[in-house]
């Protein structure tokens, strides 16, 4: 099940998620959007996304470990494209192969390439025309 994120699941996420910094959820931002995919209750996937005017910039796709490869992060993924945009933008570090078949496989295109984004590591600027 998907439900919005509110702070009942941040030491939650906080405890389980260690691929980035989850404190932003807590930053007072208007734009930006989170969900939650439950199971039994426990958040095992987040899509957090910033909603600006007619645009997505997506932040973060996460799926708990033993959870990955079941089309969790795909239904993430459709729940934010029910926006109203004219486009979805991302960054993706170019050795994350399975994000990138993700985003691939839901019509994104790489339109550049950010030089040492992550460190000194290279990301992918992809983006999906909505309209």
């Amino acid at each position: 099940m998907i439900v919005k994120y509110n702070d009942v699941f941040f030491d939650f996420l906080n405890n389980y998620i260690n691929e980035f910094d989850v404190s932003y959820l807590k930053r007072d931002n208007p734009f930006l959007i989170n969900y939650v995919f439950l199971v039994n209750n426990i958040p095992i996937g987040l899509i957090s996304y910033s909603l600006i005017y007619d645009r997505i910039e997506l932040e973060y796709v996460w799926v708990k470990q033993d959870f990955r490869r079941k089309g969790i992060a795909s239904k993430l993924m459709k729940k934010m494209f029910e926006e109203k945009v004219s486009n979805i933008t991302l960054e993706v570090s170019v050795s994350n192969e399975s994000a990138l078949n993700l985003y691939k496989k839901y019509g994104f295109k790489v339109a550049s390439i950010r030089n040492n984004y992550y460190g000194k590591e290279d990301a992918y600027l992809m983006i999906r025309e909505m309209m």
